[in-house]
Formats: structure tokens, C-alpha cells, sequence
């Protein structure tokens, strides 16, 4: 599929709105993220199929990404997306 666009940078999170986003530092351009968005994190050698979910725990709520043992703290993890 020659014609498939990919987004990729780095995930970050933005306090101003409130939400995830895939941001590449050499140009202003940023791809949201929605709760129910499918995109890949780099992650020891290899890109993951993951999505963004929110769980509870003892400090209250938490931000994950499916399909690994990250939370918390999300930022700055490689990341792609298909658009």
C-alpha cells in the first residue's frame, strides 16, 4: 500500500488540552490521539500494536498502553500511526 500515510515521532502528552499526541520534534506537525485509536509503540526492538486506556489504582487514575507494562508517565516513547 504505497499510498498508506504514517505519523511517526514521539508520544507525548499535552497539559494544555488534555490529551495524547504523536509529535515529531523537527517539525511542528502533531497527530491526536483518541481513546479507541490503534498506533504502535517502539519498544525493546519492536514496534507494538497498542492503544491509550485509563485504569484506577491505589493513587487514582492511571494512564496505559495496551499490550505493555507501561503507565503512568508516557511520554517520549517512539510511536507511529496509520492515518
Amino acid at each position: 500500500m504505497a499510498d498508506e500515510k504514517i505519523v511517526e515521532g514521539l508520544l507525548k502528552f499535552s497539559e494544555v488540552t488534555g490529551s495524547f499526541y504523536i509529535g515529531n520534534e523537527d517539525d511542528d506537525s502533531a497527530e491526536q490521539l483518541e481513546f479507541g485509536d490503534e498506533f504502535e509503540v517502539y519498544l525493546n526492538n519492536e514496534w507494538i500494536k497498542t492503544g491509550l486506556r485509563i485504569d484506577s489504582d491505589e493513587n487514582g487514575l492511571v494512564f496505559r498502553l495496551k499490550n505493555t507494562d507501561y503507565q503512568g508517565m508516557l511520554d517520549d516513547i517512539p510511536a507511529r500511526k496509520k492515518l
